[in-house]
């Protein structure tokens, strides 16, 4: 059992080394991805931000109605009152007492969304500056990466490029022979049409300037001895 068991941890770390190698190789990817899904979330608490905002407007008019409704409701009832139709106007003023009843709910409702939407603003603010903060780094991670395989290519192609440039040395040397070998080749054939025709014969003036400089080379090493 001990063994099931430890081949079973293995197989379990054999996994999470596995995953966390493809996370590493893909990390780019999936941090470009959380950042979308970021952005996904904020586009929906701004939806939500606005229905609370049109909730609030609609809830005010609604406030603005009631308070209308109360101040003709008493005007009516001071009216009532000066008649000393007494019955009318507590009849009425009941009617005034359910309206400030809702009118107090109107408000507190109304309240309530303003204080929920104060703080859904400052979530959404802080929120959307760490998020263009995240994608800053994402830019500059995606150009560090880019600048990091361009240099690896480089340190790749540098590791063979001594390999090579001695091979283009070799090519250019062998080249540069062969080229000089049909040099001296061509000079060679000129020499010996030049002696077939008669036209290398050493002037014998030259000769005997050759022969004086040798005598005189001679006599110095005889006078230096």
């Amino acid at each position: 059992m001990r063994i099931m068991s430890k081949l079973a941890t293995a197989l379990r770390g054999g996994v999470r080394e596995t995953a966390e190698i493809v996370i590493d190789a893909n990390s780019l990817r999936i941090f470009g991805q959380e950042i979308h899904e970021c952005e996904n979330h904020i586009s929906q608490s701004k939806q939500q931000l606005a229905s609370i905002i049109a909730e609030k407007m609609r809830v005010k008019r609604e406030i603005k109605a009631a308070e209308q409704c109360i101040t003709r409701y008493e005007a009516r009832i001071l009216e009532l009152i000066e008649r000393n139709d007494e019955a009318a106007a507590l009849s009425l003023a009941e009617s005034v007492s359910e309206k400030e009843a809702l009118l107090e709910r109107h408000q507190q409702h109304c309240q309530k969304l303003q204080n929920h939407e104060e703080k859904l603003q400052q979530t959404l603010k802080k929120m959307v500056s760490k998020l263009e903060n995240y994608r800053t780094e994402l830019r500059m991670a995606k150009a560090t990466s880019r600048m990091q395989s361009a240099q690896s290519k480089l340190a790749h192609c540098n590791d063979g490029a001594v390999t090579r440039f001695t091979d283009m040395q070799d090519s250019l040397d062998r080249i540069r022979d062969r080229q000089q070998t049909f040099a001296d080749e061509m000079d060679a054939m000129d020499q010996i049409d030049a002696h077939l025709s008669g036209e290398d014969n050493c002037d014998p003036d030259d000769l005997k300037v050759s022969a004086k400089e040798v005598l005189e080379r001679i006599k110095q090493k005889r006078s230096a001895a």
